[in-house]
């Protein structure tokens, strides 16, 4: 009886270290080009974590309504996503950003970018009253957020004072540069950069498009009409274990710059650590939006 007794603790104890060696450590990854385009950019970056983790790094590509889920249903894992996203993330399920993108080019923060054709007779935010607007998202921060803020405080209410405010199918900001250039909008709203890589790709002429509200930031050389707000971090959710998290932490700030994995994510530069995202959760409060929307009632 102790030699059976004995042969199976033996074989619970190999099958719990078999598990773990199984064990992968999930990163949920918000979409925005489409699940295909996520795996691809970031499978370099999941090959490395794992190699430095020595557990299996698997990339979960997430739409904006399924977001929210993962995160209830993966308690214990790490998070990749926009900064409002975070601050859901981070209200909701205990999310801690540990590290914040930085990409070639555009650094570690953005903005947003509203902007009209040079014949549209629009010279400021304060006769955007009646006009047609598009956004890639109602839910993009860079594409829209960040921009309402500066709007709502030019004492413009865009839901009741515009003509329309239209979204595009598949979040394009290209889809909001080609309506504004086609006349199918009045005005348009995209994160920064946008204007520019159209430019360079030659599928537009940015002379033919006049930005409003423009703002200059130190250091920051794109077109840009808001405040700056760090770009996306890496996260933990509640359960995610302390020193799982740290050892994510040190592996993806020790990524060297110019590692092909890096240049294979957009050109990402590196990670730093995270920035402080106070800014971006004092728009939400100061717009009501989610998860700080007022309640019906109140």
């Amino acid at each position: 009886m102790k030699k059976i007794i004995l042969f199976l603790c033996v074989v619970l104890v190999l099958g719990a270290f078999a598990s773990a060696a199984h064990a992968e450590i999930k990163i949920g990854m918000l979409a925005q080009r489409g699940p295909d385009t996520a795996l691809k950019e970031w499978g370099g970056i999941a090959d490395y974590l794992t190699g430095k983790l020595n557990e299996k790094v698997v990339i979960v590509p997430l739409s904006f309504t399924d977001f929210m889920d993962f995160c209830h249903n993966n308690p214990n894992a790490f998070i990749f996503t926009n900064p409002w996203f975070y601050i859901k993330a981070k209200v909701v399920k205990g999310g801690k950003a540990l590290v914040t993108v930085r990409y070639q080019g555009s650094g570690d923060k953005f903005g947003s970018v509203i902007f009209t054709r040079n014949d549209s007779g629009i010279n400021s935010i304060q006769e955007l009253r009646g006009k047609v607007l598009m956004c890639p998202k109602l839910s993009s921060p860079g594409g829209w957020l960040f921009a309402k803020g500066e709007i709502v405080r030019n004492g413009i209410v865009p839901e009741k004072d515009l003509k329309q405010i239209l979204e595009t199918e598949k979040e394009s900001h290209d889809e909001v540069v080609y309506s504004v250039r086609d006349k199918k909008a009045d005005v348009g709203t995209v994160r920064t950069n946008i204007l520019e890589t159209m430019q360079r790709e030659g599928k537009i002429n940015i002379a033919d498009f006049r930005v409003l509200n423009p703002m200059k930031h130190e250091g920051f050389q794109e077109l840009c009409s808001t405040p700056l707000y760090p770009d996306w971090p890496v996260a933990s959710l509640r359960d995610t274990p302390t020193e799982v998290a740290m050892r994510m932490k040190q592996a993806l700030l020790n990524i060297p710059t110019g590692d092909p994995a890096l240049q294979q994510a957009r050109r990402i530069e590196k990670f730093v650590e995270a920035l402080d995202y106070g800014p971006m959760e004092d728009l939400c409060k100061f717009l009501q939006a989610p998860p700080f929307r007022r309640r019906t009632g109140d």
